[in-house]
């Protein structure tokens, strides 16, 4: 397995669980994760695989990026899942809003839609930031070597 699908998938598969409590906690803050993991996963692909040009270290950045970012989602949405019922289990009051009761079967769809519909919305946002910072760490990681010079005699 190449090193952009390797690192891509160990380091977004941490991010995953890393965002399902960042999400659960502070749902903002979830694109956040998936920025630091595409950036790891995009230098250390690209520290890995010893490409010969930045564009090619860009690219596989960029894929590696990618992956962690869409492993990152399924943290995003998970945890703010989770959020949702714990709100919903405990009671807690909302700033604006009412949580539905456990009998109100409509608004249930609504709020558990709605909460995945956030979460995939963040999740989206940071899976794109994710293969933006792995592009860019990946393009700063890579050295561009230079064919040899021959010399005419």
């Amino acid at each position: 397995m190449q090193p952009r699908f390797k690192m891509g998938l160990s380091i977004g598969a941490i991010g995953l669980v890393l965002n399902i409590c960042v999400a659960g906690f502070i749902g903002l803050c979830g694109p956040l994760v998936s920025l630091l993991a595409g950036g790891a996963a995009g230098f250390f692909a690209a520290q890995q695989e010893k490409l010969p040009a930045k564009n090619e270290g860009a690219k596989a950045g960029a894929i590696a990026g990618g992956i962690a970012g869409g492993l990152v989602i399924i943290g995003q949405v998970i945890g703010g899942i989770g959020a949702l019922a714990l709100m919903q289990a405990t009671g807690a009051s909302l700033p604006f809003g009412t949580i539905p009761a456990s009998g109100d079967s409509a608004g249930m769809v609504i709020y558990y839609v709605s909460g995945i519909g956030t979460g995939l919305c963040f999740g989206i946002f940071g899976a794109l930031l994710a293969a933006v910072a792995g592009a860019g760490a990946g393009y700063m990681s890579t050295s561009d070597q230079l064919p040899p010079v021959e010399t005419p005699m």
